[in-house]
C-alpha cells in the first residue's frame, strides 16, 4: 500500500510539470547552458558515444516555453530528465555527420571514423540523466547512450574561449529567449580581410530577409557576426590538392561528395559560438567554388562568391534549421540507400506515399489534385505529390514542382517549406 502511495504522490508531482503549461523552466534550470561534447565512433551497424567533456556556458538562447521537443524531427533524439522525479525536462531532435557517414560506401565496407559532436541544454539546477536516441531503418528510436551530469561536478569546464574575436550585432529585435539567434562564424578570412567578412555577411543577410518566410518573419530573428581571422584565404579543396591553414577547418570533398563542404572541428566551431546567445550556426566560407552544406540542428555552411551563393546560403539553412530534406534526385551523392524502401521519411517535406489517403501534407492539397501528381505544368503552382525527392527518381516525393529544395535557383520555398520553416520559427518565438 505505501508503494502505491508513493506512485501516486510521484505522478502528482510529475503531472504539473508536462501539463499545457510546460515545465517550471526556474525550478529546472539556470540561464546559462550545458555542452555535451561527444566522440561518435563506428561504422555501418554500430555506434558508440564515448563523453569528451561537459562546458558550462555565459548563454542559453532557447525558449524557455518550449523544452520538449514535439516535432519528431531528425535522426536523433537527445532527452534529459530530472534525476530525483525522473520527469522529462528536455528534448531535441538533430542530426550528426555520423549519421550521414554511414550510408557511405567507405562505412559499409567496415571502415570505422569518428566524429566529435555536441548535445546543448539549458544549464540544470539539479543532476540529470542524457539519454541519446537513434532512428532504426524503420524510424523507430532505440537508446544507443545515456549519461548523468552533475552540474556541480568540478570537472566541467567553465572558462570561455576566443573571447579575442569582436563580435558584431547586425539584427537586435529583443530577448534572445524568444527570438531566433542566428550566429555567423566565417572561415578562410584573413585579418586583412575582416572587412570582407562584414560586407559579405551584411549581403547574404539582405538576400536572406527578402526571401519568405523569413520576409514575413525579420522581427522574429536575431543576427551576430563573430569576426573570426583565418592565417590562409579560403577553404580546403582535396580534389585539386589544395589545403590552407582555415580556422574552421571547413573542406570541400566531405563524405566524398565534390560540392560538400563541412567540417570537423566542432570544438572549435562551438567554442567561438558560446561567446554569444545562439540557437542555430552559420558558416559562411571565403571562396568562390559552388559549395556549402546542412545539418539539422548541427550548422549551415555557404560559399561567399559563387554565382549561386545567394541559393545555397538559403537553401543550406532550411536543412539545418528546419529539418528539409534535399528534393532534388538527379545530382550525384555517395549515400546508399538513404531512404529505406517502405519506410516513410522524418523529413516534412518528402513522403514514400506510403498510404495515398494520409499524405503528411494532405491537409494542403485540393481536392481534384490527384495524388501522385502528374509532373508537368497543368500543377506547377499546385501542392501534391511529384515523384522524384531525397536522391531517388522513384519511390519518394515532393509537394511541389519546384522550391528553394529542388532547384538550383531563387524560385521560393513551396507551402510545405514555409509551413515547416515557420513552425521552427514558433517553436522559438511563441
Amino acid at each position: 500500500m505505501r508503494k502505491v502511495l508513493l506512485l501516486i504522490s510521484m505522478l502528482l508531482v510529475a503531472v504539473p510539470l508536462l501539463a499545457a503549461g510546460g515545465i517550471d523552466y526556474d525550478r529546472f534550470f539556470t540561464h546559462e547552458a550545458l555542452r555535451i561534447d561527444l566522440h561518435h565512433t563506428g561504422t555501418a551497424g554500430m555506434e558508440v558515444f564515448a563523453l569528451d567533456e561537459l562546458v558550462e556556458e555565459p548563454h542559453w538562447a532557447g525558449n524557455p516555453s518550449t523544452l520538449i521537443d514535439t516535432m519528431n524531427l531528425g535522426g536523433y533524439l537527445f532527452r534529459a530528465y530530472d534525476l530525483e522525479t525522473n520527469a522529462l525536462i528536455f528534448s531535441r531532435g538533430y542530426c550528426t555527420i555520423f549519421g550521414e557517414w554511414v550510408t557511405t560506401d567507405e562505412a559499409l565496407e567496415g571502415v570505422h571514423r569518428t566524429f566529435h559532436e555536441t548535445i546543448r541544454m539549458p544549464y540544470p539546477r539539479k543532476p540529470v540523466q542524457v539519454r541519446i536516441d537513434r532512428r532504426d531503418r524503420r524510424n523507430i528510436f532505440k537508446n544507443v547512450y545515456d549519461l548523468v551530469v552533475d552540474p556541480e561536478d568540478y570537472h566541467i569546464r567553465r572558462d570561455t574561449r576566443y573571447r579575442f574575436f569582436r563580435v558584431r550585432r547586425l539584427k537586435e529585435n529583443g530577448p534572445p529567449h524568444h527570438k531566433v539567434d542566428l550566429v555567423i562564424i566565417g572561415d578562410g578570412y584573413r585579418q586583412d580581410q575582416a572587412h570582407k567578412l562584414r560586407k559579405d555577411t551584411k549581403r547574404f543577410i539582405k538576400n536572406f530577409f527578402n526571401t519568405e518566410p523569413f520576409k514575413s518573419r525579420t522581427g522574429d530573428f536575431n543576427v551576430t557576426l563573430i569576426e573570426t581571422i583565418s592565417e590562409d584565404t579560403g577553404v580546403d579543396n582535396p580534389r585539386a590538392g589544395s589545403y590552407k591553414s582555415n580556422l574552421l577547418g571547413l573542406s570541400f570533398n566531405s563524405l566524398d561528395i565534390d560540392r560538400y563542404m563541412i567540417t570537423k572541428s566542432n570544438k572549435i566551431i562551438r567554442d567561438i559560438a558560446g561567446n554569444v546567445p545562439y540557437d542555430q550556426i552559420i558558416i559562411l566560407a571565403n571562396g568562390e567554388k559552388y559549395g556549402g552544406g546542412g545539418i539539422f540542428k548541427l550548422y549551415s555552411t555557404s560559399i561567399s562568391d559563387n554565382e549561386f551563393d545567394a541559393y545555397i546560403f538559403v537553401h543550406e539553412f532550411g536543412h539545418a534549421f528546419a529539418g528539409l530534406g534535399d528534393e532534388y534526385y538527379s545530382s550525384e551523392v555517395t549515400y546508399n540507400d538513404m531512404y529505406p524502401r517502405g519506410v516513410e521519411p522524418w523529413e516534412p517535406n518528402i513522403t514514400a506515399l506510403l498510404d495515398t489517403t494520409s499524405v503528411k501534407w494532405g491537409d494542403l492539397i485540393a481536392p481534384d489534385t490527384p495524388v501522385p501528381t502528374p509532373d508537368d505544368s497543368t500543377y506547377n503552382d499546385v501542392v501534391g505529390c511529384f515523384e522524384g525527392a531525397g536522391y531517388s527518381a522513384k519511390g519518394l516525393y515532393r509537394p511541389y514542382r519546384d522550391c528553394r529544395m529542388f532547384s538550383k535557383s531563387l524560385v521560393d520555398f513551396c507551402p510545405v517549406c514555409r509551413r515547416a520553416i515557420e513552425r521552427m520559427i514558433d517553436f522559438y518565438t511563441q
